[in-house]
């Protein structure tokens, strides 16, 4: 046990004298032209006009929410979303589409069991594609025993997405608790990654005294791993990352053309501090290295702001994060920053949205190195309106931002070569519907 403690604050300490050497390394950082700051990143335009009308995918009357999106070869899209029903049943569904956001064929439903699948906002499925053309779909489902018991488990699609196969469970521990947040990351060659925070090693928080007020009613909990190296048809056992993770902000894996995998979390620091930590694995997921917090934000916060980041893994040892933070270090907003040695350093965060903004953003890279983020903003009188913007070299908006629609929630978002399509909430009358629209960048005059 004290051998655990100790570990556990030598990784603290790491963390918080990562975060906090990023900071006095501001000015020097900004000066120095092999900094990462100091080096432009290509940028794409979007432009109003080549906004499609977006066009809502799940069944009209359904309660429908978290959606996921991805693209294959081809101009293939690829939309998984989640059917709420009454009891707490739930369907995780799966659509495909071509470029031109046209529907290939019938809504699949991917849990072979009906109504076994559980999510909400801050866990939605996920979805990967191979270059083989092999779709994967990772999803939680309630667990037999326990009354908030979730498992994690993956459902692969080997025919294009007309069926899927049995699901495969991808945490190894038997005990009734919840395994969620997570996310999924698959190789070319077809390796898959999956992150997630688990409790199996968790004690329950004390209960709360009558007439303390609002507590935070959640413990802490663990990031584990696994992957797969036969495509999907099995998993390693579970490897844990770290501890002291925020319990519902949401994980983020990349891959990068070297094949080193990166992985992203909210890590809690001593004194309430949430900041996003990231580590990376160059032997397939076999060990990681130390976490490092990309920026000290200075944000205390004693509760869950359910917003993990963004990844984009680039070659040379270059990652870019995308996240929110609402900290003493600056006003609220999104905020970015850029590794070039592998996640070992960041530069200092740059300023990209100082607005109001909700939910995990998202970050995507280009064939030439171009960037785009897809997130909910927020302010203004609107409740949520999922926006999307290139990253200028500056870390701000390259060209002003484009309203994706008039309101929606939650965005996520994926690239082909020519368009970018982003997946919403929209709530009508009629309940939650998850709607579809495309986005074309264009290169900046």
């Amino acid at each position: 046990m004290k051998k655990a403690l100790m570990t556990t604050c030598v990784l603290l300490l790491s963390l918080v004298a990562q975060g906090c050497a990023a900071r006095k390394t501001e000015d020097a950082s900004l000066k120095s032209k092999d900094s990462p700051a100091a080096h432009g990143v290509m940028t794409a335009g979007l432009r109003a006009e080549d906004a499609a009308r977006p066009v809502r995918i799940s069944l009209e009357g359904t309660d429908a929410a978290e959606p996921s999106v991805a693209t294959g070869a081809g101009g293939a899209v690829y939309v998984a979303w989640v059917e709420h029903r009454a009891g707490k049943e739930a369907d995780v569904w799966f659509s495909k589409f071509d470029e031109s956001g046209a529907k290939q064929g019938q809504p699949l439903r991917v849990n072979p069991s009906a109504g076994f699948a559980t999510a909400w906002h801050g866990d939605p499925p996920t979805i990967g594609v191979a270059a083989d053309g092999v779709v994967y779909v990772g999803w939680t489902a309630r667990a037999k025993q326990g009354k908030h018991a979730t498992d994690l488990y993956v459902s692969a699609s080997r025919d294009g997405g007309q069926s899927f196969e049995a699901p495969v469970k991808v945490n190894d521990d038997q005990k009734p608790t919840d395994h969620g947040m997570h996310s999924l990351a698959v190789t070319p060659e077809g390796r898959v990654y999956v992150a997630w925070l688990d409790e199996r090693n968790v004690a329950p928080p004390p209960p709360t005294k009558p007439g303390a007020g609002h507590k935070h009613a959640e413990s802490n909990r663990e990031l584990f791993f696994a992957y797969s190296a036969d495509g999907g048809r099995t998993f390693s056992s579970n490897r844990r990352v770290s501890g002291e993770v925020c319990p519902c902000c949401k994980t983020s894996l990349a891959v990068a053309p070297d094949g080193r995998v990166y992985v992203s979390w909210r890590q809690v620091l001593p004194g309430e501090f949430r900041h996003i930590a990231v580590a990376s694995s160059g032997d397939g997921g076999e060990t990681f290295s130390t976490p490092v917090v990309v920026s000290d934000d200075r944000w205390m916060i004693k509760g869950c702001p359910v917003s993990g980041a963004a990844l984009q893994a680039g070659a040379g040892g270059t990652l870019r994060v995308l996240w929110y933070t609402a900290g003493e270090a600056g006003r609220a907003g999104l905020y970015w920053s850029e590794s070039r040695d592998g996640g070992q350093t960041f530069a200092p965060r740059r300023a990209f949205e100082e607005s109001g903004g909700h939910g995990t953003p998202v970050l995507l890279g280009g064939s030439e190195g171009d960037l785009i983020a897809v997130w909910e903003g927020r302010g203004d009188g609107i409740k949520g309106q999922p926006l999307a913007a290139s990253l200028s070299g500056e870390g701000g908006e390259g060209g002003g931002s484009l309203a994706v629609a008039e309101t929606g929630e939650l965005p996520v978002a994926a690239r082909t070569a020519a368009q970018v399509f982003v997946a919403y909430v929209l709530k009508k009358d009629d309940g939650r519907g998850v709607w579809l629209a495309r986005l074309k960048p264009s290169a900046r005059s």
